[in-house]
């Protein structure tokens, strides 16, 4: 398979219709091959237009889905990113080349040595959506890559004002992919973005949670 041709046609059929303009988000999404962070089985479906399996609680989010993400998270240079749910870290490299300044959780490792070596500016650490972030302080930008019934509470108050958390929420079939931006002290605006559905995120049926 021609993995370019496979590039340049995922922004176009995929990345642009899922109204996506912002130019650097595209130029990001040619930036990085998506078949050298899949596993070896799944290469020849990398540019698909569905999301790749992982392990029971991660997934390689779709193209369309990952690039519209981006663009509504409007992540800054130097910002400080929290990743919950690291997988494959394709979008752990997107979010880094955006910010620079990434913590990504997880509870297993699937990521390969030869794509860790080269985030110099990622620290790789054990966690899940309700444990191993409590320690790190407050974060401009924070990710949660599948889904939740809801979100913690406290995993909300780590927003810094202006910082936004993008999150999937509710039951399959239908979840609502959902940005969160802090106002304020106390002020929380939500915005559904989509429907969509994505795998449960390990540890996240919990009872401490926060309903709009």
């Amino acid at each position: 398979m021609n993995q370019e041709q496979a590039r340049e046609n995922m922004i176009k059929q995929q990345v642009r219709t899922w109204e996506v303009s912002d130019p650097k988000i595209v130029a990001l999404m040619y930036k990085y091959p998506r078949e050298e962070f899949v596993p070896e089985s799944w290469r020849e479906l990398a540019y698909s237009d569905t999301n790749i399996v992982i392990n029971d609680s991660n997934c390689m989010l779709f193209p369309g889905m990952e690039a519209r993400m981006l663009q509504a998270l409007n992540v800054q240079s130097g910002e400080r990113v929290l990743e919950l749910g690291t997988g494959c870290a394709y979008m752990t490299a997107l979010l880094a080349d955006l910010s620079g300044n990434v913590i990504s959780l997880d509870t297993s490792d699937s990521v390969q040595p030869s794509i860790r070596e080269h985030m110099k500016n990622v620290r790789f650490e054990t966690g899940s959506v309700i444990s191993g972030w409590q320690d790190k302080g407050d974060f401009d930008v924070i990710v949660l890559n599948g889904s939740v019934q809801s979100i913690p509470e406290d995993l909300l108050d780590r927003l810094t004002t202006g910082g936004r958390l993008f999150a999937v929420v509710g039951e399959a079939p239908v979840m609502a992919a959902t940005l969160i931006t802090r106002t304020s002290d106390r002020g929380l605006l939500q915005e559904d973005l989509f429907e969509t559905s994505l795998p449960r995120l390990e540890s996240a049926e919990q009872k401490d949670i926060f309903n709009f």
